[in-house]
């Protein structure tokens, strides 16, 4: 299970930043809402459920964000 509150005040601002943002690449979007929503206590499986996605590929993102940040996620999916 991946904890809650994971994210820097900076990181969450950069991620939420993304996600607002109107992006012609809804898949960053996504990948910066799956983050967000693990920092908010959701679980792999929920937001798998809630974006259409399997467990596996959140707990990727998750894995990517951690190793190499924002830089490595939003062109590495």
């Amino acid at each position: 299970m991946i904890r809650p509150g994971i994210l820097s005040t900076s990181e969450r601002l950069e991620l939420e930043a993304c996600v607002s943002s109107h992006r012609e690449d809804h898949g960053i979007a996504r990948r910066a809402n799956a983050i967000l929503l693990l920092d908010d206590g959701e679980s792999c499986v929920q937001i798998a459920k809630f974006l259409y996605l399997d467990d596996d590929t959140i707990r990727g993102w998750h894995n990517t964000y951690r190793k190499g940040g924002w830089d490595v996620l939003s062109v590495h999916a």
